[in-house]
């Protein structure tokens, strides 16, 4: 198994994390939660703005599903290329985090809307880390390992 592979498998891991936590874990926030929003636990006291935020979250794990489920195959059955494509596919649509997601996130965060404070912060390095994992295994995948 070459680098790129592990790296998109190592991906796959940390998605399937977030996918069940948003799915069965919804009031746990270990991995990237809807409840790391303050707005969370208010939106319990109307029934009807929950219930958007339930459905929300869980075609957001449905999604996370389909990524998942999408990588693995790639893993396990696509040429060298396609995996090349796939993972630079990748690199470029998690950087758009930085486009409409962070601005909102560190808007939150500024006024203490998550929890814990920081948060904004700390899944933005987490990101860049991913990042970088995957230009890394695109790069050693490149020249043969």
């Amino acid at each position: 198994m070459k680098t790129l592979q592990i790296t998109l498998l190592v991906f796959a891991f940390i998605e399937s994390l977030n996918m069940l936590e948003l799915y069965f874990m919804q009031d746990n926030c270990k991995f990237n939660g809807a409840c790391i929003f303050s707005s969370w636990e208010k939106s319990k006291a109307d029934p009807e703005v929950h219930m958007l935020m339930r459905y929300l979250v869980n075609w957001l794990a449905g999604v996370k599903m389909i990524v998942i489920a999408l990588v693995l195959v790639l893993v396990f059955t696509a040429p060298e290329s396609t995996l090349i494509l796939a993972a630079i596919a990748l690199v470029i649509t998690i950087a758009s985090f930085y486009w409409r997601l962070y601005p909102l996130l560190r808007t939150a965060d500024k006024a203490g809307q998550l929890s814990p404070r920081g948060h904004a912060k700390r899944l933005s390095v987490m990101l860049m880390g991913l990042e970088l994992s995957l230009i890394f295994g695109i790069v050693m995948q490149l020249i043969g390992f």
